[in-house]
């Protein structure tokens, strides 16, 4: 991993965290819930404004704007977009048909039926995730890193260091001892299977919209399972995640294990 990278991986590790003590007192003090979630989506966006902050350090003779424009040049294929969204709604209704056969809870019982709910819970998500993480993680951390590592190897760091970066979220989740033990656990299979599979279907397309499309559909999957049982069902889709992620590697064994070079 070069200097670079690690740099920028500090950069907005440091630059998130200040995101989170400033939510806290804006929490305490103003007790403002509008001007937290404002804070929450620009906490999301830190991976963005450090790479716009050190572009010209990481790509000297580069112009940001041409560099954001090549990341969604090249075209999609519409079989890495059904694959990618069939694969992401079988997990889901994987996920609601284990809840409803383990924990005897209907599948109408854990959605939301709301179409209001549905779209606002979508584009809330899409600002406060994909849009703002992955020009840095998957456009800059893990495009240099396959430069010097197979693609799963540059996966697995990309999705250590992503997953890490959300851990005083695991923190303020609410729960504690074992709970929190298996949250923070299952969170971390969940982000780095997740990894797994953008840098699959990335690998086929470079268009950056795929690693927007895989973290978008993953959040707002979870998102609208409604109900007290989220940590059941983080489990069950970190495992759905990892079950996907390790056939992905397995079929496309080679690409994954060896480097371009």
């Amino acid at each position: 991993m070069n200097g670079m990278i690690r740099r920028y991986i500090l950069w907005t590790y440091g630059m998130f965290y200040v995101f989170l003590l400033v939510i806290g007192l804006v929490l305490f003090v103003l007790k403002s819930q509008p001007t937290v979630e404002i804070l929450k989506v620009l906490s999301a966006w830190t991976a963005t404004f450090v790479f716009v902050a050190m572009f010209r350090k990481i790509y000297p003779q580069g112009n940001l704007w041409d560099f954001i424009k090549s990341q969604f040049r090249e075209r999609i294929s519409l079989s890495t977009v059904l694959c990618v969204f069939l694969l992401q709604f079988f997990i889901l209704a994987g996920s609601l048909f284990i809840t409803q056969t383990v924990w005897n809870v209907p599948i109408y019982e854990q959605l939301t039926a709301s179409w209001t709910t549905l779209l606002i819970v979508f584009f809330y998500n899409l600002f406060l995730g994909p849009l703002g993480e992955e020009l840095g993680w998957s456009g800059f951390v893990l495009i240099e890193l396959q430069k010097s590592f197979s693609p799963l190897k540059s996966a697995m760091i990309v999705g250590v260091t992503w997953g890490f970066w959300h851990a005083p979220l695991w923190l303020m989740s609410g729960y504690s001892g074992m709970a929190l033990i298996l949250y923070s656990f299952f969170f971390l299979i969940s982000i780095v299977s997740v990894q797994v599979m953008i840098t699959v279907f990335y690998n086929l397309n470079h268009n950056l919209l795929i690693p927007i499309m895989v973290h978008q559909l993953f959040n707002y999957f979870m998102a609208i399972q409604i109900g007290d049982r989220l940590l059941q069902i983080l489990i069950v889709t970190a495992l759905f995640y990892f079950i996907v992620a390790v056939v992905l590697v397995l079929v496309n064994y080679k690409k994954c294990l060896y480097t371009g070079k």
